[in-house]
């Protein structure tokens, strides 16, 4: 937040739990004064409908999404046969045949997943009919989040029960090491882990075994389910200079649009925030060739505009409380109580000390 416009970027890369470095900066060009106005090329309809809730605050855009992904559910198909179950649609389910899968099959585990804040929120906003909070105020949305909703709302403590089944079924690991090269290597039955991931699978795996994605299981059964946008936007600054704001977003819009979108899915995996890209040759080429790259957009469309990103202030230290918290409940060594504790004071002590040293009105 410095005013040295001589050395400013006219468009800076931000990922979108980033957003409480720039949303009070006064030189910050809000996207919401440009879209789908005069002569803009970008709408808003344009747009994942979870995306454009994501990069906004009181109904107004901030910044315009650019990269995409979704957390999801990889798993061995061929483990998944051999053990004679399906893939699991609740934690339930995938508790049920965790023990199955290491029982008749190679894998040593039937699932490694390491829960921090990415995990967990996914989990939290995915429950209900419409979703939930993570944190107050629409997730930082409308206002500034200073307490954890879910620990309030009740959606903490019915993920650590049905979370309680997975750690019981003594077929779990908790922490991450080279999750990549080990699913590959038949380690696991199941993993979770970014969309963005698919490519890199795709190619250490090869033709070793069968696999396949699908949306991370939910916590109950009528869940609405799917994952909120994780990824990276872009943001404007404002230099004084009419001229480059105007050269900017033609910028911020090109980056946004089909054509560009479909580049990026073709070379990253990542998934497109522009819907209009669905309908490009090269997007229906890139989806027949790798359909797992459809599951991803299917799973953020059914989160819908609801499901998004908290916007916590201070995002690495409330990271490792629950990374910390979770890895003890997995290892056994803390109870569910324990855990509920443990992620409900460790973030909230992480709040009040963020806002004594920065208030906000």
């Amino acid at each position: 937040t410095t005013d040295d416009i001589a050395n400013m970027p006219d468009v800076i890369q931000l990922y979108s739990e980033s957003i409480n470095l720039i949303r009070d900066y006064s030189r910050t060009v809000w996207a919401e004064d440009y879209i789908g106005g005069e002569g803009s090329s970008l709408s808003k309809e344009d747009l994942i409908p979870g995306a454009v809730a994501e990069y906004s605050i009181g109904g107004k855009m901030i910044g315009v999404p650019w990269t995409a992904s979704a957390l999801l559910l990889y798993y061995n198909q061929d483990y998944l046969d051999q053990a004679g179950v399906q893939v699991p649609k609740t934690i339930d389910e995938m508790a049920t045949i965790l023990p199955e899968i290491t029982a008749k099959t190679d894998a040593e585990y039937g699932l490694n997943v390491r829960i921090n804040q990415y995990e967990l929120e996914n989990w939290i906003e995915t429950q209900g009919p419409e979703g939930s909070e993570f944190g107050n105020n629409n997730n930082g949305h409308d206002g500034y989040i200073t307490e954890l909703a879910c620990a309030e709302n009740g959606t903490l403590d019915k993920f650590l029960t049905e979370w309680q089944k997975v750690v019981d079924s003594g077929a779990y690991k908790p922490v991450r090491d080279s999750i990549n090269e080990e699913f590959a290597q038949g380690m696991y039955g199941m993993v979770v882990m970014t969309s963005s991931r698919i490519p890199t699978i795709n190619e250490l795996v090869g033709d070793s075994f069968h696999w396949g994605v699908a949306p991370i299981p939910t916590v109950s059964a009528d869940d609405i389910g799917g994952a909120y946008t994780s990824g990276s936007g872009l943001f404007m600054l404002d230099r004084d200079d009419e001229a480059k704001k105007e050269a900017s977003w033609e910028f911020v819009q090109f980056m946004a649009s089909p054509e560009a979108q479909v580049l990026w899915l073709e070379e990253t995996g990542y998934t497109p925030v522009n819907v209009n890209t669905q309908e490009l040759d090269a997007y229906k080429s890139a989806v027949e060739a790798e359909p797992r790259l459809q599951v991803a957009y299917d799973a953020l469309m059914q989160g819908g505009e609801h499901v998004i990103p908290a916007l916590v202030p201070n995002n690495s230290t409330i990271d490792t409380v629950i990374e910390d918290a979770m890895i003890a409940f997995g290892q056994g060594s803390a109870t569910k109580e324990d855990t509920f504790n443990a992620i409900k004071d460790g973030c909230q002590r992480a709040m009040d000390d963020y806002y004594r040293a920065n208030p906000v009105s």
